[in-house]
C-alpha cells in the first residue's frame, strides 16, 4: 500500500490508510502499533489473532498477518478487571499510547485527569488504561476553543482540516513520529500566534526540514512552532500578542503540500496540540 501524502484531505487519508479485517501482508516500514492503529484495534488484539507475534517486538516485510475486526480478537472483560496500567517508555506520548490500546485521546485523558492540562509525561510514569468500550475514533476533529482568558487561539481561524495528526505515521515509506499537526489552508493564509509570547526563532530551517519557521516561547514554559511558511512576519526577540500574524502558510522545507505544521511543547517536551483546545 502506498503511503498517503500529507496534503490530502482527512477523508482521503482515512480511506487510503485504513486496514479492513482479513489478511494483510507486512510492508517495509510497518510496525506492530502502526498496523494496529490503521486497523482500529489494539496491539494486544493483533497479537491474540497471530500467536507467532506473542513475543515479537517487530514484524518483517512479507509476513502475512490476520487482522481481526475492531472489538474482536481478545476476550471481553468488564469492571475493574478491564482496567490496566501502562508504564511510559522513553519517546512515548499520550496519543501513541492511546492508539496502542485501541483508545482515543479523550478516553485516555478521562482515565488520567492529571494530564488534561498539559502536564509533562515522563518515562516511568504509570497511566491507567481504561476498558475499551467503542472502536477508537480515527477522524481528527477540532473542538471549540475555551473562552477563558488563558485559552489557546487556533493559529488558522476558519481552517480546521488536519492532513496529518500527532503521533506515529508513515511518510514516503518510512515510519516516524510526527510531533505536531498539519493544518490545510491556502498559500499565503495568515498564521496567528496561539498565545502571547516572545519570538525565539524566525528563520529558514531547511536542515531539519521545517523550511521557513517561527518559534514562540510563552511565559509559563510552553513553546509553539509554526513551520513550512511562505513568509515570516516577525523577528527574533519581538514580543507578540495572541492572534497576531507571525507568518503566512506555505510549502517550504520537507513538505508535500501547502499547509501549516503546528507544534506545541512544554519545556521542549512535545504535546499533541489538539489536547489543548
Amino acid at each position: 500500500m502506498q503511503s498517503v501524502r500529507k496534503w490530502v484531505c482527512v477523508a482521503a487519508l482515512l480511506s487510503g490508510g485504513a486496514l479492513a479485517a482479513g489478511s494483510y501482508r507486512v510492508q517495509s516500514g510497518d510496525t506492530l502499533s502502526g498496523i494496529a492503529v490503521r486497523a482500529g484495534i489494539s496491539v494486544s488484539q493483533l497479537r491474540a489473532a497471530n500467536p507467532h507475534l506473542k513475543n515479537a517486538d517487530a514484524v518483517q516485510a512479507g509476513w502475512v498477518l490476520t487482522v481481526p475486526a475492531p472489538g474482536r480478537g481478545a476476550p471481553a472483560r468488564s469492571g475493574a478487571a478491564a482496567r490496566r496500567t501502562h508504564t511510559v517508555r522513553s519517546g512515548e506520548n499520550l496519543t501513541v499510547i492511546a492508539a496502542r490500546y485501541g483508545l482515543n485521546l479523550t478516553q485516555l485523558l478521562s482515565a488520567n485527569p492529571a494530564y488534561r492540562n498539559g502536564k509533562a509525561l515522563w518515562a516511568g510514569a504509570k497511566l491507567v488504561i481504561p476498558a475499551r468500550t467503542a472502536p477508537a475514533a480515527n477522524r481528527v476533529t477540532i473542538r471549540a476553543a475555551s473562552t477563558r482568558a488563558s485559552a489557546w487561539a487556533w493559529p488558522l481561524p476558519g481552517h480546521h482540516a488536519i492532513s496529518s495528526g500527532y503521533g506515529e505515521r508513515v511518510l514516503e515509506g518510512e515510519a516516524e513520529m510526527h510531533y505536531g499537526v498539519d493544518i490545510v489552508a491556502p498559500q499565503g493564509t495568515p498564521v496567528r500566534a496561539a498565545r502571547s509570547g516572545r519570538v525565539l526563532e524566525s528563520r529558514p530551517d531547511f536542515e531539519r526540514g521545517w523550511g521557513w519557521t517561527v518559534v514562540l516561547e510563552h511565559p509559563d514554559g510552553w513553546i509553539t512552532r509554526y513551520a513550512h511558511l511562505s513568509t515570516n512576519l516577525v523577528k527574533v526577540g519581538e514580543l507578540v500578542v495572541q492572534g497576531q500574524p507571525v507568518g503566512r502558510v506555505g510549502n517550504t522545507g520537507r513538505s508535500t503540500g501547502t499547509h501549516l505544521h503546528f507544534g506545541t511543547y512544554l519545556r521542549w517536551d512535545p504535546h499533541d496540540p489538539l489536547s489543548l483546545y
